[in-house]
Parts: structure tokens; C-alpha cells; sequence
């Protein structure tokens, strides 16, 4: 079953574009048509990452505008294109946003998280900061049945989560985290959900390490982090998570994590360091990127999910796309009173 061309053609959208530093605005757009091996996507709740944070501030340097962003969705399927398979419309599913080539040498290897043509949805194709969004059907997962939309949408940003757990973290191991945004929050509950016996999180927000102690963790500021370790950590910890990534966290790590240790580096929000790095060889200290995840994560990502066992409850909050401009103003600022921003795109093109 399928939407005739003729039923979408001339419908519009409502749209958040990016223009360019500190510049959003609601615009009017034609609704995507689905091209081969696409399902059009109605977005019900569509997530505010980090990352688009820094895009919104003109420091990413793979955003251009003029962009619609926005990657970490939920939504109902409402039209398919010719070839399209494995959904229906109506369906409501999570999506993927991550495009890889599929016949690369990384992809080969089973690593399209590192494809060398990989395309990301709201960044290198347009998002889901939209009530509507293209999307390669082959990257849609059903969405957990009865969860809230915006609950849904975390998939994304928790796949992320899983898949640098995965790649540095031994089970019931203890662990600090960098960062009580939502990818350190996510990564907090990831890594209970996976066994971790006791994670400290580091903020310098006393609004979000609240967050952070009521999800199980234990809680530092940056200038009283050796102390809080040698407190909950006697013998030291044996991973360090960057969930922020700049020149103080990342150096921090390094210096604190117990020799043979490992610093799991997952935050984009410096491009450049200046590292201690004769202390990191000296201590044998394995510094490990981790972008995006694999199918596997996210899959795993959708399955903690449906199980309950992943809470946005006092640190998520819902809004209309129009607040979205008011919204990345606040984060930017430093005011916002949530650490994630779920928007929710009115019914419907007109």
C-alpha cells in the first residue's frame, strides 16, 4: 500500500532551518518525497543533541547551512517509495540515522558506524527538526510498543551510550563519567543496566549532578574530582568516560585514570587538545574514540527501552518545534532547567 505521488504533491511542512550561527527559524517546506528504498516519516518527537548544540553555536564543522537537523526520532511511516520494504504505513518506528555505503572496507568489516561514505540524516541529508523526514527504510527499527514518543527518540543518543560502553568497559566494573548531559546520563544508566557497580559522574552544574545522584550515581564537581575518587575508589578506576570533550575533561582523565587504564572519548566539543600524552604512554593509558554505534547497539538501545529500564523522568522535557529557536538559545546560555529537550512537531502538513 502506498501513497500516490499526486496526494503528496504541493503539501508543506513546518520546519526549523539553521542559517548559521545562533540562527533558527521556523520555515514553510515542501514535504519530502520518498525516493527508492525510502519511507516518509510522520516525526512525533524528535530529540535536541549535543552535538546540534555546537552546530547551532558554529562549531561543527560537518553542519552547513542552510540545515534542517535533527537525528534522534520517533514517528509513524506514511507513505513508501518504490522498492521500499519491511514497514507498512502506519507503523511507528525509530530510525537510524546513520546512511553507510554498505560495500566500503569498514563496512565490509562489519563497522559502518565508520564507513568511509557514511551520510548522516540532519546533517548530510535533511533531519528531523520537521514534521516530516526521508528516511532509508533499511535504517527503521519498530518502535517498543506503548512508549512515549519522546522516551522512543532516546534510542538514538543511548545507542551511543551502549556502543562506548561496549568498547572499553569490563562488566561490574566501577567507572567515571564526564558530563551529566544527556549522553552522561544515558551512559550512567547504560552502564547499571550493564552491570557497573559504582559510576561517579562529573558536572559542574549543580542542577544536572542532582539528576545524575537520583539515577544511582555518585557525584563530583571538576575541582573536587580526586578527592570524590579516592573516596568512592580506593584502588583507583580503570575507565574514564569523556562525555563532554574539551581540552579540561579530557586531560583530566587522563591524568586520573589508573595506569592500564582506559579514557573512552565520546565527546565532540573540542576539536583540538593539548594533551599529557608521555604520561599516557608512560602509564600505558588506552585513549579509545567511540563514534555512534553499530545495528547491533542500537538495537540493544531499543530493547533496554521497552524494558523500562532507561528514565527520562525530572531531567527530559517535551516542546513544540516553534520553541525550538528559544529553546537552543537557552541551552547555548546556560539557563535551559532540563538537560534534554525532546521537540514534538504539530499533526499533520498542511
Amino acid at each position: 500500500m502506498r501513497k500516490r505521488d499526486d496526494e503528496e504533491r504541493g503539501k508543506t511542512m513546518q520546519a526549523i532551518v539553521y542559517h548559521g550561527s545562533r540562527q533558527l527559524t521556523l520555515a514553510e517546506l515542501d514535504v519530502p518525497k520518498p525516493g527508492p528504498g525510502e519511507a516518509l516519516v510522520r516525526v512525533q518527537a524528535v530529540g535536541v543533541c549535543g552535538s546540534e548544540l555546537e552546530g547551532y553555536l558554529g562549531h561543527s564543522s560537518v553542519r552547513k547551512a542552510p540545515l534542517v537537523m535533527g537525528h534522534e526520532f520517533c514517528g509513524v511511516i506514511e507513505g513508501l517509495g518504490p522498492g521500499a520494504s519491511g514497514f507498512l504505513i502506519g507503523d511507528r518506528v525509530i530510525a537510524n540515522p546513520l546512511v553507510s555505503c554498505g560495500t566500503c572496507d569498514r563496512c565490509r568489516i562489519g563497522k559502518g558506524n565508520i564507513c568511509r561514505q557514511r551520510q548522516i540524516i540532519g546533517i548530510h541529508r535533511p533531519g528531523a527538526f520537521a514534521e516530516y523526514v526521508s528516511v532509508p527504510a533499511a535504517n527503521l527499527h519498530a518502535a517498543p510498543a506503548g512508549l512515549d514518543a519522546g522516551v522512543a527518540s532516546l534510542a538514538e543518543p543511548l545507542a551511543v551510550c551502549i556502543h562506548a560502553l561496549k568498547l572499553g568497559m569490563r562488566p561490574f566494573e566501577d567507572a567515571v563519567i564526564f558530563g551529566a548531559g544527556p549522553i552522561g546520563l544515558l551512559t550512567l544508566q547504560a552502564g547499571l543496566a550493564m552491570g557497573a557497580r559504582r559510576l561517579l559522574v562529573v558536572d559542574r552544574q549543580p542542577e544536572r549532578l542532582a539528576f545524575a545522584e537520583t539515577l544511582g550515581a555518585e557525584i563530583a564537581t571538576p575541582d573536587r574530582l580526586e578527592e570524590a575518587c579516592e573516596r568512592v575508589f580506593p584502588g583507583g578506576a580503570d575507565t574514564f568516560i569523556d562525555c563532554v570533550g574539551v581540552q579540561a575533561t579530557r586531560e583530566q582523565a587522563i591524568r586520573l585514570v589508573n595506569p592500564g587504564g582506559s579514557v573512552i572519548l565520546v565527546g565532540l566539543g573540542q576539536d583540538e587538545s593539548l594533551l599529557p600524552m608521555n604520561h599516557a604512554v608512560r602509564q600505558e593509558i588506552s585513549l579509545i574514540g567511540s563514534y555512534t554505534y553499530s545495528d547491533a547497539d542500537f538495537a540493544q538501545a531499543a530493547a533496554l527501552l521497552a524494558r523500562g529500564s532507561i528514565t527520562g523522568r525530572n531531567w527530559m522535557t517535551a516542546c513544540s518545534l516553534s520553541e525550538a529557536p528559544r529553546v537552543f538559545a537557552d541551552l547555548a546560555d546556560g539557563t535551559a532547567r532540563f538537560s534534554k529537550y525532546v521537540l514534538i512537531p504539530s499533526e499533520g502538513a498542511r
